[in-house]
């Protein structure tokens, strides 16, 4: 039954509340996610977590600006980033099945 909620809540999208949308990584509003963009976003959330007193699970397992850029144009489009957001949260889902199991 655990399982069940767990993947219900992920496949609708209510843990997506926690994770930061597109805009909050392209700090110029250009359309496009730079390498130094991502990680100044990435450093930011890392250090307002820590103020707030939580720390992000599992920072160092964090995909790198290359395999998000599936193009590899150098920049990482919406559809990229939005297609990167559910292959994560697939994989995060078939993960905690398979450690429950």
């Amino acid at each position: 039954m655990k399982k069940l909620i767990i993947t219900a809540m992920l496949v609708s999208g209510a843990w997506a509340i926690e994770q930061p949308g597109f805009s909050k990584f392209d700090l110029n509003s250009d359309g496009k996610i730079t390498k130094s963009e991502l990680d100044e976003a990435r450093t930011q959330r890392m250090k307002q977590r820590a103020d707030d007193g939580r720390m992000l699970r599992n920072a160092g397992e964090r995909h790198s600006f290359k395999q998000i850029d599936i193009n590899k144009n150098g920049f990482i489009s919406k559809e990229e980033f939005i297609l990167h957001e559910k292959m994560h949260q697939n994989q995060s889902c078939l993960t905690w099945q398979n450690s429950a199991l």
